[in-house]
Order: C-alpha cells, then sequence, then structure tokens
C-alpha cells in the first residue's frame, strides 16, 4: 500500500513529466565556425561551414555571429546563388562582426556567403536547416502542449488530492 508520501511523489513527478516534455524557446548564440571564425580560403577548405553546422540543431530566435579578420562579408542567398556563388550586391559589411537572428517563425534552409573575391568558391558558404521553435498546434490552433498540460492537471492532480483526502 502507497503511503501518503508516495502519493504525492507520485503525482508530484508526473506533473514535472508533463511539464519536462513541453519546449521553451531559448535563444542559443552560435558563432559561425567557432574558433575559426568567418574566413575563407587557405584557412578553410570547402564544406567547413557545412560540416561545423552538421551537428547543431538552429531554430527560430538563434543568432548567427560572423566574426572575421580582413576583407569578408556575409550575404544571405537564395540556395541557387549559394550553389553558383552569385556575387549579391545585398549583403552584411562593416568593421568585423555581424550578427544575424533567425525570425522566430524561421523553418526550412537558409543560406549565407561571402560575395568578396572567389572566396565563397573557396568554401566560404553556409547552409543550415532551421527548424521551427514555435509550439506545434492541434486542428483548432490551440497549443498541444498546453492542451496536454491541462488534461493531465484536469485529471492527475484532483486524484492526488483525492487520494490525500481518503487517506487522512
Amino acid at each position: 500500500m502507497m503511503g501518503r508520501q508516495g502519493v504525492v511523489s507520485m503525482a508530484g513527478l508526473l506533473v514535472l513529466f508533463a511539464l519536462a516534455s513541453t519546449r521553451t524557446t531559448m535563444a542559443t548564440d552560435y558563432t559561425v565556425g567557432d574558433s575559426m571564425g568567418w574566413t575563407g580560403p587557405p584557412n578553410i577548405t570547402e564544406g567547413f561551414y557545412n560540416d561545423w553546422a552538421a551537428g547543431k540543431t538552429f531554430e527560430g530566435v538563434d543568432s548567427l555571429k560572423f566574426v572575421w579578420n580582413g576583407s569578408h562579408n556575409v550575404a544571405i542567398v537564395s540556395k541557387e546563388d549559394y550553389e553558383n556563388c552569385t556575387k549579391v550586391s545585398s549583403y552584411f559589411i562593416g568593421g568585423s562582426a555581424f550578427t544575424y537572428t533567425l525570425p522566430s517563425n524561421a523553418s526550412g534552409m537558409y543560406y549565407f556567403i561571402c560575395t568578396v573575391d572567389s572566396h565563397c568558391e573557396g568554401g566560404q558558404k553556409l547552409a543550415i536547416n532551421v527548424t521551427s521553435s514555435e509550439p506545434s498546434t492541434t486542428d483548432d490552433g490551440s497549443s498541444a502542449p498546453l492542451l496536454a498540460i491541462g488534461a493531465l492537471s484536469s485529471a492527475v492532480l484532483p486524484a492526488g488530492v483525492l487520494l490525500l483526502h481518503l487517506l487522512n
């Protein structure tokens, strides 16, 4: 037979499990290329930045900090411009760093290149897959995790209170 403490602990664990299974979005700040920064050949080889990104999960509100020494810039481009290293006229330049924060509703592929000389052709380009940071919704548009917590609290908490009352 389970004592009062066991019932309280069980109910507490169920509530903690429900809360832990919901996601809270925390922004992550990434320095592109880590200690190498945003640099071109001969410091890097083709594919360096995609290898860097491969082990990371990017979500909306995360930020990418491009840090460089020398002459570089950052352009956010289409897949075609990325693949062809197209010299686009719209890019970010200035100083030695640029931070790009992904929009909160971001999802899908994002492409970045350096348009200086042949840096892109030499590997100074980055493609990342961004997953949505917004909570999933049910058919009626409500938030699924919150709905689950509501159902859990309406079922588990009164049962715990009832069991405590019966044990007294």
